[in-house]
């Protein structure tokens, strides 16, 4: 008799689990946790759920300390030895954050899945279910040891280094940055893309704790120094900035800039773009190339928020700046 074995299923809120709440505008969390894991259909005899009720809120609701904490837990359940993968559901907002965070602080090569809806529990057209029935399969698979977190969402696989948001309301509402998708749902079975069959394998940034004092702040034209000024007055460990382009900002943003890092405090350039990454291109005052060599951390492909998951974890290793810009070499 084959050995039993467990995915474990943990489920933090969002919009997969919120339905109408009397004397409440719109949807909120609903409790329907329970509900839903009981409209799934057995897809394996040698493989049962193992439901963690981690928490009911809004995935905006979520912090860093959160998603860091959640990534333990997670770890420590595909520790056992009859886990055999785990799925976190998860609101759509901030799911790329917390499944980029998982990938940098998990270590295993057990399937990670993040997953959601679109769409409210009692909603006409509900999109949940078949997510968490295609995060199964995924586990069944399994996928590859080596590609990290992934994010599933409308029978396609994203690895959450790539995965982004780029529709707020719409079902098919992720996308990755170039580099296409892990796999996808073909009827009853997951395929997977050719690109993703032997994983790049990468260095886990998984420190004992994280500092949440990071902030992200987006670039805007005619913009001055003092954002910057302000976060770093009030102590802040470390700055993404969201730049133009390939990584550009305004020229009287500079001189703020090159003060935190007088000062020891990390400032690490990101785009506004969805696609691209940041290059050190331009040598005018606030350019990619200026500012790398003022000593600014270039993120490369990763987005703002995520740059910022990569900073706080950084942090949490080390103050070292030379040892932060190595950290960000290898994204």
């Amino acid at each position: 008799m084959a050995k039993k074995t467990e995915i474990a299923v943990f489920f933090t809120g969002g919009t997969i689990g919120m339905s109408p709440v009397k004397g409440v505008p719109g949807v909120a969390p609903g409790g329907n946790f329970d509900q839903l894991l009981k409209q799934l259909v057995p897809q394996g005899e040698n493989a049962s759920l193992r439901p963690v009720l981690w928490s009911d809120k809004p995935s905006p609701h979520m912090t860093p300390k959160d998603m860091f904490q959640l990534a333990r837990d997670v770890e420590a359940a595909l520790n056992e030895e009859c886990v055999i993968g785990a799925i976190i559901l998860h609101g759509t907002d901030t799911l790329v954050e917390t499944a980029y965070m998982c990938d940098l602080v998990i270590d295993s090569d057990k399937p990670i899945i993040l997953t959601g809806s679109m769409r409210y529990y009692s909603e006409s057209g509900y999109d949940g279910i078949r997510n968490l029935s295609n995060g199964i399969r995924a586990c069944l698979l399994p996928l590859p040891p080596g590609v990290g977190a992934c994010i599933l969402m409308t029978d396609r696989i994203f690895s959450a280094r790539e995965a982004v948001k780029v529709n707020s309301l719409n079902v098919d509402a992720f996308e990755s940055r170039e580099a296409g998708v892990v796999g996808y749902v073909a009827g009853e079975s997951v395929v997977l893309a050719r690109q993703h069959s032997t994983p790049n394998r990468r260095r886990k940034v998984s420190p004992e704790s994280i500092d949440q004092d990071v902030a992200l702040i987006t670039a805007y034209t005619g913009m001055d120094r003092s954002f910057i000024d302000h976060a770093k007055s009030v102590g802040v460990k470390g700055i993404v900035i969201e730049g133009f382009g390939a990584g550009n900002i305004p020229p009287d943003v500079v001189e703020g800039v090159e003060d935190c890092i007088k000062e020891g405090v990390p400032v690490v350039l990101a785009t506004r773009c969805i696609e691209g990454g940041v290059w050190p291109v331009y040598g005018y005052p606030g350019g990619g190339a200026d500012l790398e060599s003022k000593g600014v951390i270039l993120c490369g492909r990763l987005g703002g928020p995520k740059a910022r998951i990569r900073l706080l974890c950084a942090l949490g290793l080390t103050s070292d700046m030379n040892e932060i810009r190595r950290l960000f070499d290898e994204v």
